[in-house]
């Protein structure tokens, strides 16, 4: 199994995004977002997300539901992180990707890692994200693994990845 597609590093400044409200992990009512989960994690990571055990987040609410979010797909080292973005089919061209993700970057810049933004080939609107925050392209990243007889999509720190 295989995915290459760009990446991109996050200048020291992120232009402005449109005047939507981004909850942030370091500031939100994380019990008020409990009933949030858009639909498309396991209650258990759900939790684990608002809770912090998978690192730092932020999101649009639409109402009571989450319709995109910026989180940190992967462990984070204690010089560089990656987000990965996620919004709601019905919900795109809003520039509510752009926004968390502008959110993510503040939230982390504080911690001196280098911040990346990595999409696939064929994501053309999570490339557009980047350029929409003027992001630096760095190179294309490719990823090579033997697929999995059981693919599980939950985050790689999630508790049910250890069952």
């Amino acid at each position: 199994e295989q995915h290459a597609g760009p990446s991109y590093v996050f200048p020291d400044v992120v232009p402005p995004s449109p005047e939507v409200r981004v909850e942030r992990s370091d500031r939100s009512v994380r019990d008020a977002l409990r009933g949030a989960n858009p639909g498309n994690w396991e209650p258990v990571e759900w939790d684990e997300l608002l809770d912090g055990q998978l690192g730092p987040w932020t999101m649009v609410l639409d109402g009571d539901r989450a319709v995109s979010l910026c989180h940190t797909p992967r462990p984070f080292t204690p010089r560089a992180a990656e987000c990965g973005v996620w919004t709601q089919p019905g919900a795109r061209g809003r520039g509510y990707a752009a926004a968390t993700a502008a959110v993510w970057a503040d939230l982390l810049r504080p911690t001196g890692r280098v911040l990346f933004y990595s999409t696939d080939a064929d994501n053309r609107s999570s490339q557009r994200v980047a350029e929409r925050l003027r992001l630096r392209p760095i190179g294309w990243t490719w990823r090579l693994r033997a697929p999995d007889p059981e693919p599980q999509a939950v985050h790689p720190l999630s508790a049910l990845r250890r069952r």
